[in-house]
């Protein structure tokens, strides 16, 4: 019996909402693959060995979770969940990160390619010893890599961008960050956000919002409202206002799997809130 939610790449990409990378399908598939041969449950493999307590997709994700993030698993703790960072579709593989909602670090890297994922994952090590064969199968490491989260200045470890000719990619306060064309950028983005005078800082960064649109340049527009979106997510009325605001953007851009995403999620407060 498949433990697994699907069966097939097409009911995969169907469950998570966006073309996962080949590589994490398979490799889902080797897992359970093997739990059926040897008669264990696979998702009590996958959280034994890799910490994913549940494989989950559009139900994983928080209001605060960014857009470009698209969850495929949570532990069970916290709210933490993880995601593929998905800024285009046509690539075949994504960044993946950790975003855990009850802190303000935004999206912290897991792996910035889909092969080194589930041995970064790799975690409690009484465990490594029952799942050898396993682990060689994928032919990841019985070594735990204590993963880190901020770099030697007390930086949060971001995800990175694979470059594109003509493209730019900026980082925002979420670490999903804006990746487009280079003609969509300003060649500055004012970057002192004042949580201390929000009032202010929601007034500057909307005219910024403004003037980055009548300028037709969309992916710092994306910038401005993606960072009133992060600090100021709890002010519901304004975060709705926000969201509508990005579809803008991210229609301009061609992004439609975060423009449906973004609808799907003003639906969301519009049913918890009765906007």
């Amino acid at each position: 019996m498949n433990n697994l939610p699907f069966k097939t790449y097409n009911e995969a990409k169907e469950y998570f909402g966006v073309n996962i990378p080949k590589y994490f399908f398979y490799s889902l598939l080797t897992i359970d693959q093997y739990c059926r041969k040897v008669g264990f449950s696979t998702l009590e493999v996958l959280s034994d060995v890799f910490g994913l307590l549940r494989l989950e997709g559009e139900e994983a994700r928080y209001q605060q979770t960014p857009v470009e993030l698209f969850p495929f698993g949570s532990i069970g703790c916290d709210g933490i969940h993880y995601g593929f960072v998905v800024h285009t579709t046509h690539e075949e593989d994504f960044p993946s990160g950790e975003i855990c909602p009850m802190d303000s670090d935004g999206i912290v890297v897991i792996s910035n390619d889909s092969k080194s994922l589930f041995q970064n994952l790799l975690g409690d090590e009484e465990n490594l010893d029952k799942y050898l064969p396993l682990i060689k199968e994928l032919k990841i490491n019985p070594i735990v890599i204590e993963r880190a989260r901020y770099d030697e200045n007390g930086n949060t470890l971001r995800i990175s961008v694979t470059p594109k000719s003509g493209w730019k990619y900026s980082g925002t306060s979420d670490g999903a960050g804006v990746f487009a064309e280079g003609k969509y950028f300003n060649n500055y983005h004012y970057e002192k956000y004042d949580n201390l005078n929000s009032h202010k800082s929601i007034e500057l960064y909307q005219s910024f919002a403004r003037e980055m649109y009548n300028q037709e340049l969309y992916a710092s527009q994306l910038y401005y409202l993606k960072e009133l979106y992060w600090n100021e997510w709890t002010n519901y009325t304004l975060a709705i206002e926000l969201l509508k605001e990005m579809l803008i953007p991210y229609e301009k851009l061609n992004r439609e799997h975060l423009f449906n995403t973004t609808k799907h999620l003003i639906a969301n407060f519009n049913r918890r809130f009765g906007f």
